[in-house]
């Protein structure tokens, strides 16, 4: 790859690759990094070429906890030699979650901070939003994950930076609008009037619930679903019938939409849950509330839920950046933090 005045920002996720450079272009990339890591330096050179040429390209990645590894010290190593081997004679600066930008072996050498680091980058880019003086929230609602942000003076103050210190605190919540496992979600509902239990089987995920809510578009030409069926409402309702060890024509189709609404509150049960611990470390109620994610969708009911953020400004990154973009806020954010700190 040739060199040139652009810069690239890539968020390397184990289901998904997002990119997005200096000039607002963006492009989110569906990728199981646990059935095809042999192919990610293919697939990054190849996306690369869509792109102007870089001067620099940076780095943040998730994909270290995929299966494929035997550690996350052996999937930063990984992944970050694949992309330094697509971008050729680019040179590529990995995001750490102190806030820094360094060199490959450097990331490689401290894998603890190196790895899931993309919330760290979307926060320290999304707090610009807020005063110096003023405390704010960033919710970010993604397809697999829930991030609870605290920001102060615009800047993160998270109580921790690794997921397993973020999963004990609440600011990490294992639970997306899209790709989560429905039984992960709820272990019962309830039909007519009796609580019925589910199947603890991957039969069906969130993204069936969006599309009987009509969250989200249909489309049939997307397959990444849990049967490999498309995603469209009528395969949606046959999916989450399979949760209930029957068919589609169990119930009406408001008897599934009414399912599909249990789903969805238990969802947000979940996140409010975190949510109040996260509040609870404020001095006071939070001023500005920040939303982002693929699901950002899902921010504002989980806003109208709790009662200290009533009061607060919901500043929206999809309506700042556009759709496209907004995908790939992380890794926009990476180019954006990259001008800044004049890389």
């Amino acid at each position: 790859m040739s060199r040139g005045d652009n810069i690239i920002g890539i968020d390397l996720g184990g289901a998904n690759i997002k990119f997005a450079d200096a000039y607002r272009n963006a492009h989110s990339l569906p990728f199981p990094l646990w059935k095809s890591w042999e192919k990610v330096t293919d697939t990054i050179q190849q996306e690369l070429i869509q792109f102007r040429p870089a001067r620099v390209i940076v780095l943040t990645m998730t994909g270290e906890l995929a299966d494929c590894f035997a550690s996350q010290a052996e999937g930063v190593s990984f992944l970050t030699d694949a992309v330094v081997a697509a971008a050729g004679d680019v040179p590529v600066l990995i995001w750490q979650t102190s806030r820094e930008f360094v060199d490959p072996e450097t990331a490689k050498e401290f894998p603890r901070l190196t790895a899931a680091s993309n919330w760290m980058a979307l926060a320290s880019w999304a707090g610009r939003a807020l005063t110096l003086d003023e405390a704010g929230l960033l919710i970010d609602i993604g397809s697999t994950t829930t991030d609870l942000i605290p920001l102060e003076g615009g800047i993160p103050m998270p109580s921790g930076l690794t997921d397993f210190e973020r999963l004990q605190s609440g600011e990490l919540v294992y639970t997306g609008g899209l790709r989560t496992p429905v039984c992960a979600v709820a272990q019962n509902v309830i039909v007519e009037g009796t609580s019925v239990g589910l199947a603890a089987e991957l039969f069906a995920t969130m993204h069936d619930v969006a599309l009987i809510l009509e969250e989200v578009s249909e489309d049939p030409d997307d397959c990444s679903t849990a049967d490999g069926r498309p995603a469209t409402i009528a395969c949606a309702r046959q999916r989450l019938a399979r949760m209930l060890c029957s068919d589609a024509d169990l119930l009406p189709e408001e008897g599934w939409r009414d399912i599909a609404r249990q789903l969805r509150d238990r969802q947000f049960e979940q996140i409010s849950a975190s949510l109040k611990r996260v509040l609870d470390t404020f001095s006071v109620p939070p001023r500005s509330v920040v939303a982002s994610g693929s699901c950002e969708f899902l921010v504002r009911e989980v806003i109208r839920r709790e009662p200290l953020l009533q009061q607060a400004e919901l500043i929206s990154v999809s309506q700042a950046l556009g759709p496209q973009l907004s995908t790939a806020a992380c890794a926009y954010a990476l180019t954006q933090l990259a001008v800044e700190q004049r890389i």
